[in-house]
């Protein structure tokens, strides 16, 4: 192939693969009528109680890591307001002992959550109560040990409190979503 061609070529290709990238945008190419929101403190009732700070904490850090939207430390400052209330904690078992079909090796755990997506002028609300669930797994026993299972309510509620967490960070993924992903 004569070098003139090869030039005439290459410079083709570079002239198309320039065009086509030069339409290319970082995101999904959404735009949103709110650049900021305050995330007031999740509202618990009854089945967690103190679990507020550790879902509210993993819903800003999870707004603040995606950095689609500035969270701000007031209404005052934000576009939006972004409430959270904490419903029904629920636990069933999934799997039991095989010595004892009353004590559960494997439980089930959903949390429902409800969400409310405002602007703070209270024009515009994109979505009221919205329901939000999320599931996971605790296990309680390995099986493996023969140790007297008095210890198994304790063991389960021990593996609940290590499951909060999670469950916060599986919430707030989920809120995350809601809000930014296009409905």
């Amino acid at each position: 192939m004569p070098r003139a061609l090869r030039s005439v070529v290459l410079s083709i290709l570079v002239l198309f693969t320039a065009t086509a990238c030069s339409h290319y945008r970082l995101g999904t190419g959404v735009e949103r009528p709110f650049e900021t929101v305050f995330i007031p403190p999740v509202v618990t009732k009854g089945e967690l109680p103190q679990s507020s700070a550790i879902f509210t904490t993993q819903l800003r850090e999870n707004f603040i890591r995606d950095g689609r939207l500035q969270v701000v430390n007031t209404p005052a400052e934000a576009d939006v307001v972004l409430e959270v209330h904490i419903g029904k904690y629920t636990r069933r078992a999934l799997t039991a002992l095989p010595s004892d079909s009353g004590l559960a090796r494997k439980m089930g755990v959903n949390l429902e959550v409800t969400a409310t997506l405002r602007d703070t002028k209270g024009e515009k609300t994109w979505f009221t109560d919205r329901p939000i669930i999320v599931e996971r797994q605790i296990f309680t026993d390995d099986g493996s040990s023969s140790g007297p299972t008095f210890l198994q309510p304790v063991q389960q509620t021990q593996a609940e409190y290590q499951l909060v967490p999670q469950l916060a960070e599986a919430l707030a993924e989920k809120i995350k979503s809601a809000v930014l992903d296009t409905w």
